[in-house]
């Protein structure tokens, strides 16, 4: 079958052009949300449960999003997804308007991190319905790129719209861009037929079992088994290093929430370089040399943040470590994407992504608790040594390969 070049292909177009612009919305909400709630209450530990209340939410999806996805219309369920986040997200600025209620933020970020969850695993999964599995590295490496390169402009805009019209301005941007979100998935043709009715008998089986198939393949891959460990650790110390950053910046350096906007568009810088040259550096470097390479940048990193006082340096650090990630999380999820047959998918992503998110909440909590006691030198400086500790292990495993997706599938249950 002939196909017209990603750059030329109409339905990926649209798909591409509306995430993005849904991506320029969320980056809004990663500093509206945290700003709001220290507006609010003033408490680094308010802002690091209102994170781990989130990643709970998105981890209890987690367990049964992947049998939803597999089971019903995935661009259905997208769209659906951007309905109830755009509703969820557009209650706050107009309760805000009335009398602000810090226990809303709470109930809002724990069930918009349900929706975002669900469409984060049906997003990961439609992919390669809409482009075809042997063209999924290069769609990757364009979503990815581009959703970075709103992601450098969100986060300072963000900040100039927080200082001049109040924080939840930006989180009302947040939620129309939801909305645009939904209008242009409607245009978008997934090659995936939608499953019948009939293959839905069974759900509430399904649903319970869901979560351990798709474990079970990660298992029986070696790869992909090492690389769900060691992200499950490196995510616990992760999650966190946004809420840390921004309180380092705002407090420890007394910088405004313009300067805030400013660093934290770094790590969009970061991403973005990283998801440009994902394709070429895996091409040229090898799957193992790319990833150990890559999560050894993030442990660097993290160390210069522990250590320094200035605000450019710090800057630069935050560039460098989320360039790593992404370069990271890029090439793990292609490989997943090419290895995971398709009917498994939607379990795998969800299986993948609630191991390795398991302890996140109380990582962030944790990471946020200590900074606020201790300062945040020496949680960074911990940050750093597990990562680098995670590198010097994974030397040791199959991920060091260069072709990991060559390594023989399991069979599918």
């Amino acid at each position: 079958m002939n196909r017209p070049p990603l750059a030329r292909d109409r339905n990926f177009l649209v798909f591409w052009g509306t995430q993005t612009f849904s991506v320029l919305g969320d980056s809004f909400s990663v500093i509206a949300f945290p700003l709001l709630m220290l507006e609010a209450t003033g408490s680094l530990v308010q802002m690091g449960l209102l994170t781990a209340v989130m990643a709970a939410g998105s981890l209890l999806m987690g367990l049964v999003g992947g049998v939803i996805v597999d089971r019903f219309d995935r661009r259905r369920l997208l769209i659906a997804c951007d309905v109830a986040r755009l509703l969820l997200f557009a209650a706050v600025p107009v309760c805000w308007a009335i009398e602000p209620q810090v226990w809303l933020l709470f109930a809002v970020a724990a069930v918009a991190s349900v929706f975002g969850q669900l469409f984060q695993i049906t997003y990961i999964t439609a992919v390669p319905n809409i482009v075809g599995r042997d063209r999924v590295a290069e769609a990757n490496s364009r979503l990815q790129a581009t959703a970075s390169l709103a992601n450098i402009g969100g986060p300072a805009l963000a900040g100039l719209v927080a200082a001049a019209l109040g924080v939840t301005a930006a989180i009302a941007i947040d939620a129309a861009t939801f909305g645009i979100s939904a209008l242009g998935l409607l245009a978008v043709r997934l090659t995936r037929t939608a499953p019948a009715a009939s293959d839905r008998m069974g759900l509430g089986r399904d649903l319970r079992t869901g979560f351990v198939t798709g474990a079970r393949f990660l298992w029986g891959h070696p790869v992909l088994r090492a690389l769900t460990v060691f992200l499950t650790i490196t995510t616990f110390v992760t999650l966190g290093m946004t809420d840390v950053i921004i309180y380092q910046v705002r407090y420890g350096l007394g910088q405004g929430e313009n300067v805030v906007g400013y660093v934290m568009a770094a790590a969009g810088v970061g991403t973005c370089v990283a998801a440009v040259m994902s394709a070429w550096l895996r091409r040229k470097l090898g799957f193992g040399v790319l990833w150990l390479g890559a999560m050894t940048l993030c442990g660097v990193s993290a160390a210069v943040l522990a250590l320094s006082q200035d605000v450019l340096v710090i800057g630069a650090a935050v560039l460098g470590f989320w360039f790593g990630l992404m370069l990271a999380a890029v090439s793990s999820m292609s490989l997943r994407q090419m290895v995971t047959p398709d009917a498994l998918l939607g379990r795998v992503t969800a299986a993948f992504w609630t191991i390795h998110h398991s302890l996140a909440p109380l990582g962030a909590a944790a990471l946020t608790a200590a900074a606020d006691r201790f300062g945040a030198s020496r949680p960074l400086l911990a940050v750093a040594v597990i990562y680098l500790g995670v590198v010097a292990v994974a030397f040791l495993t199959p991920i060091r390969g260069r072709n990991p997706e060559d390594v023989p599938v399991p069979p599918a249950r």
